[in-house]
Formats: structure tokens, sequence, C-alpha cells
């Protein structure tokens, strides 16, 4: 499997196995999605899908009635 974040990295390399050709991180010295720098790059993915508005519409009524 090749990842398309990787393409663009310095250290991405492909390199063919029995399975097909898989992304290699050159940096770490492991197949690319064992590496730290996609674990990172997941990890700020799923937290920018995951994460509510901060900002909140201010209602009179909710600051005397608040649901919390």
């Amino acid at each position: 499997m090749i990842l398309r974040s990787c393409l663009k990295c310095e250290f991405h390399e492909v390199r063919e196995t029995e399975e097909g050709k898989m992304s290699h991180c050159t940096k770490e010295n492991c197949w690319a999605r064992y590496s730290k720098c996609v674990s990172i790059r997941a990890l700020d993915r799923f937290l920018d899908q995951e994460r509510l508005d901060a900002t909140r519409r201010f209602s009179a009524l909710e600051h005397v009635y608040p649901r919390e």
C-alpha cells in the first residue's frame, strides 16, 4: 500500500514486496504505516474531525437557565 500523505516526504521510498508496492520510511527505517510520522498525522486528522466547535452563540435565556 502506498500512502498518499508520504509521497511528498523526502524520506519516502516505494519498495516492492510479495504483496505489491509499499511505502517505506527511510528516516525511521520501517514501513510507513508503522512510522511515528503517520501516527501523528492520523491523530491530528482524527482530532480535527472530532473537535466540537469552540464558538457558541450567546443567548440570554441560556445565560439565565444554563443546560449544563
